[in-house]
C-alpha cells in the first residue's frame, strides 16, 4: 500500500485534497500527472523547490554519519526498546499497523519499530519523511527486504493521506500538531521522545562553566489525549575522542556552541580516559481527538 501523495496537488487544493500516487516503473505518479522519480537510493524526493530554504536543507553527510555511527554502537539501545515496547502497546489490537515516523533521519528507530510490531506478530507498514535526502541515502542499507518506504519532505508539510496512519512517531523532531491531527486516523496515537531534565548534563559540563537543567515543558497538547510516559536513563560511558565527537554533533549544542567551548569537547580525551554522563529521556503517548 501507499500513502504518500502529490506535493504538487496538494500545494494547489491543500494537502486534504491531494490525490495517492501509484506506482508506474521507476517513477511514482498521480492521476493529474505529476510525476515522481524513485532515486537509486530507494527514496521519492516530495519537497517542492518553494518549500526549501536552502539548497540541500536537513542534516549534511557528514551529520548523518556521525548519528548513524553513534546509534549503531548501541548507546542508545535502552532507548530504542522503550519507544519499541510503547509502539507495541499502542498498536496492541491493530493487525496491520500503518507507521508513519516524522523525521525518520538515517531509520535506526524506524527500523527498530517495523522489527518490532513484525516480531509480535503484526504486518506493518511503515513511511518515514525526512527533510534531508542525505539522511534517507543512509537509510537504503538499513531498510533492506522490510516494508518501509521514505520521502524526502517536510514535517511542517507532510504529503500523506488525511486519516491514514494508526500511529506516528516523532522521536527528536519537531512536533506539528496540526498535521499530526490531519494524516492520523481517529484514535490514532503518537510516541514521542524527549530529553529529560538531566539528559547529556555532563556533556553541557564539558562545553559550559555554568550548565543548566533542560526545560521540560508541560505534557497537554490540544487535540490530544496523554496516555502517560515513560522514562528511560541510564549512565552512558564512552571510550573514545570519535564516539564523543559523534554524539555532539547530534545534539542542538553542535550548533549553539562557541568554537572555544567545541574545541572543550573535542580535545577531551587529551588529558581524560573515559567519558560518562547520564543519558534520560521521556517517552511520551498520546492518542487524536477528532
Amino acid at each position: 500500500m501507499n500513502i504518500f501523495t502529490c506535493p504538487v496537488c496538494g500545494d494547489k487544493q491543500g494537502l486534504d485534497k491531494a490525490p495517492i500516487l501509484t506506482a508506474e516503473g521507476s517513477s511514482m505518479k498521480c492521476p493529474c500527472g505529476h510525476s515522481f522519480d524513485v532515486a537509486a537510493k530507494g527514496y521519492i524526493n516530495l519537497l517542492l523547490s518553494q518549500q526549501k530554504n536552502v539548497k540541500d536543507p536537513g542534516d549534511s553527510k557528514e551529520m548523518v554519519a556521525a548519528r548513524r555511527d553513534f546509534l549503531n554502537s548501541g548507546a542508545y539501545k535502552p532507548l530504542m526498546d522503550g519507544l519499541c515496547a510503547a509502539a507495541r502497546e499502542l498498536c496492541s489490537d491493530i493487525p496491520a499497523p500503518v507507521i508513519a515516523d516524522c523525521g525518520c533521519g538515517e531509520g535506526y528507530y524506524t527500523a527498530a519499530l517495523h522489527d518490532a510490531l513484525k516480531s509480535s506478530g503484526k504486518q506493518p507498514d511503515v513511511f518515514g519523511i525526512d527533510i534531508s535526502k542525505n539522511a534517507l541515502a543512509a537509510a537504503k542499507p538499513r531498510f533492506a527486504g522490510r516494508s518501509i518506504s521514505t520521502a524526502v519532505a517536510s514535517v511542517f508539510r507532510m504529503p500523506i493521506r488525511s486519516d491514514s496512519v494508526d500511529m506516528a512517531a516523532v522521536i527528536f523532531a519537531p512536533f506539528q500538531t496540526e498535521e499530526l491531527r490531519r494524516i492520523l486516523k481517529n484514535g490514532g496515537t503518537v510516541i514521542t521522545a524527549i530529553p529529560a531534565e538531566k539528559h547529556l548534563f555532563g556533556l553541557k559540563s564539558v562545553l559550559y562553566d555554568e550548565p543548566r537543567l533542560n526545560e521540560v515543558k508541560p505534557y497537554e497538547i490540544d487535540g490530544f489525549e496523554f496516555l502517560g510516559k515513560d522514562e528511560i536513563s541510564f549512565t552512558l560511558e564512552l571510550t573514545s575522542q570519535e564516539t564523543l565527537n559523534a554524539l555532539f554533533m547530534m545534539t542542538p549544542y553542535y550548533y549553539k556552541t562557541s568554537q572555544r567551548d567545541s574545541n572543550r569537547v573535542y580535545s577531551y580525551f587529551g588529558t581524560h580516559e573515559s567519558f560518562a554522563t547520564e543519558a534520560a529521556f521521556e517517552i511520551l503517548k498520546y492518542r487524536v481527538r477528532k
